[in-house]
C-alpha cells in the first residue's frame, strides 16, 4: 500500500487521505482460514517487528517508503480487526477511526507526537499491541479497556505514523 501523493492543505484532509487508502486496502483483504483474529494479530506483530528493527536496530538510514508501507499495512489490518470486533463495515470503521484521530488531534495538538517523532510512535504502538495480547488472555475487558478500543488505537497511531512520514502531521486542523 502506498499513499496517494497529494498535497493536503489541512490535517483533516491528510487524515482523510490516509484513512481512505486504509479502507480501500482493507475492503480487498481476504480473511485467512482458521482463527482470523489470531492470524491478523500475528501479521500485525510480525510487521511491527520489522518497524522496530528499522527504527531502533538498523545501523542504516530508514527507508521511508518501506517504513510507510509497513505502518500502512498495520493500519489496514488493524482496521479489519476493529470492524470485526465492533461488527460494522470496514467503511463505517474507517469513518470512526477518522473521527477519533481528528478529535484526539484537537485535544492533544502537535506536541505529543512531534517531540519524539517516529520512535515515539513505535513505543506508543508497542503499548497498544502489548495490551492487545494481554486482553485476549482474559474473558472480557481489562481495567475498562475493551478490545475494540485497542484495535481503534492501533489504527489511529498507524494513521498518524503514515501522516508523520509524509510530513503531514504538522498541518493545521480545519476550524470546527
Amino acid at each position: 500500500m502506498t499513499i496517494t501523493k497529494t498535497s493536503p492543505r489541512t490535517w483533516n484532509e491528510a487524515s482523510e487521505i490516509v484513512v481512505s487508502e486504509m479502507i480501500s486496502n482493507a475492503t480487498s483483504f481476504v480473511a485467512p482460514e482458521g482463527n482470523p483474529t489470531q492470524e491478523r494479530q500475528d501479521f500485525i506483530l510480525e510487521t511491527f517487528e520489522k518497524v522496530v528493527d528499522a527504527v531502533f536496530r538498523s545501523g542504516v538510514p530508514q527507508d521511508e517508503q518501506n517504513l510507510e508501507f509497513m505502518w500502512a499495512t498495520i493500519a489496514w489490518s488493524g482496521l479489519v480487526g476493529y470492524a470485526n470486533e465492533t461488527k460494522v463495515s470496514v467503511e463505517e470503521a474507517g469513518m470512526r477511526v477518522l473521527r477519533t484521530v481528528i478529535g484526539k488531534q484537537r485535544m492533544y495538538g502537535h506536541g505529543n507526537i512531534s517531540r519524539f517523532g517516529t520512535p515515539g510512535l513505535v513505543i506508543r504502538l508497542n503499548d497498544k499491541l502489548e495490551r492487545l495480547k494481554n486482553i485476549q488472555k482474559h474473558d472480557g475487558p481489562v481495567l475498562f479497556e475493551p478490545l475494540n478500543d485497542t484495535w481503534l488505537d492501533i489504527c489511529g497511531y498507524s494513521v498518524i505514523a503514515v501522516m508523520w512520514l509524509n510530513e503531514w502531521f504538522m498541518l493545521e486542523l480545519d476550524a470546527i
